[in-house]
């Protein structure tokens, strides 16, 4: 069951191949610009057989050379009409929401039909492969007993252009803002429809208590932070797209506390692929590197020396004696001590508390960095758990 190279133009040889889930993920999930597609691929695989499904057939751009596909054509098989789900059903798998095409082994014809559909390009070749996925490790290769006559053949084309392709670049993702002591976020305006009219759902978080004593009170923090943690939950269930942060002042408390409410090498039921934070007033000591792939991927930290509020939160333990956190410091001044590729930092001394989040920053700055960070959470899990399984075959 090996999956063969291409040939010159960068297609499967003719014919069906069939393979296993692991190495069609193997085959066409790993490359660095496709490694982004393994989760929604496992997540696909992963429904097929909750739902009964006994094959699995891929086809298109997908299963070609090109670097950069834009959709994924595939069949689900079960073993007879009466399982297939509702034809106007629509499956969400790893916030992409499509149409899938059915079919039954009672209508073999019909699957014979999609697979010459599959075989074929648009300029009539007949030489394209077709990727067969064993679901359960049966080693049993599909017979095409049907070749469908042109009329029958034209009627397939037509169904099949008319649906909704599997579209893996449909959503970017969500992007969460939380706003600082005494503001509503004002800002939100200059971020929603910059962030909006590049594919992304933005989601502020606004906290009921919003008084200076948020600092002092340790309970009334505590209440700002389960509210977070019972929102951010929700939202991602209701819309399972993957989350980016954008957090301002006493937000990089809200988004660092919720980090640091879970165990050491737990995972949290929420993770994030970005974090932006402005006017920082978490602990320069603030370990990310302990997060990398269980809850964050990369984090962007404007720094302003001159942040005329920032500068004025304490760094000794002695704040603790007042009701302020240990969390609490002045990274939005000195920065994170810690060095790794997790965290970038940017530093500007004309930055104050509160004009960075302008357009000329959300445009050229955080978006771009959100964007190049899709997925980097979980891709930094996979890494860690290659790593894992090269020590131990050494």
């Amino acid at each position: 069951m090996e999956i063969p190279n291409f040939t010159s133009e960068g297609k499967l040889p003719t014919g069906l191949h069939l393979c296993s889930g692991e190495k069609f993920i193997n085959r066409f999930c790993s490359s660095e610009n496709r490694t982004q597609f393994e989760k929604p691929i496992s997540d696909i695989l992963d429904f097929a057989k909750d739902r009964g499904a006994v094959e699995i057939f891929v086809g298109g751009s997908f299963v070609s050379a090109n670097e950069f596909p834009k959709d994924i054509d595939c069949v689900m098989v079960f073993n007879e009409d009466k399982y297939i789900p509702s034809k106007t059903e629509h499956v969400s798998i790893a916030g992409l929401k499509f149409d899938v095409l059915y079919a039954s082994l009672e209508s073999r014809n019909l699957i014979d039909s999609y697979l010459k559909l599959f075989s074929t390009c648009r300029y009539g070749s007949t030489n394209i492969g077709i990727i067969q996925i064993d679901l359960y490790a049966r080693n049993q290769p599909w017979e095409i007993r049907h070749q469908p006559d042109e009329d029958t053949f034209e009627i397939i084309k037509r169904v099949y252009n008319d649906r909704s392709l599997i579209d893996l670049n449909k959503r970017e993702g969500i992007i969460v803002s939380i706003h600082g002591l005494l503001s509503r976020a004002e800002w939100n305006k200059e971020i929603a429809p910059i962030a909006s009219a590049e594919g992304w759902i933005v989601a502020p978080f606004i906290y009921d208590t919003n008084k200076p004593d948020l600092l002092f009170v340790n309970g009334k923090r505590n209440k700002v932070v389960d509210n977070f943690r019972e929102w951010i939950y929700d939202l991602s269930k209701k819309y399972e797209h993957n989350i980016s942060i954008i957090a301002h002042s006493f937000g990089t408390y809200i988004i660092g506390a919720y980090l640091e409410g879970f165990e050491e090498k737990e995972f949290p039921p929420v993770s994030f692929d970005s974090i932006v934070l402005t006017g920082s007033i978490l602990n320069s000591n603030f370990d990310w590197e302990k997060h990398r792939g269980r809850s964050v991927g990369r984090i962007y930290n404007n720094v302003a020396p001159n942040d005329e509020f920032v500068k004025y939160m304490p760094k000794n333990d002695w704040k603790k004696r007042i009701g302020m956190s240990p969390l609490f410091g002045q990274a939005g001044v000195d920065g994170f001590n810690q060095v790794t590729d997790m965290v970038t930092q940017s530093t500007n001394p004309i930055f104050s508390h509160t004009n960075t989040i302008r357009r000329d920053i959300i445009e050229s700055k955080w978006m771009p960095f959100i964007k190049a960070n899709k997925n980097s959470c979980h891709n930094d899990f996979v890494d860690s758990l290659r790593r894992e399984r090269d020590v131990k075959n050494k």
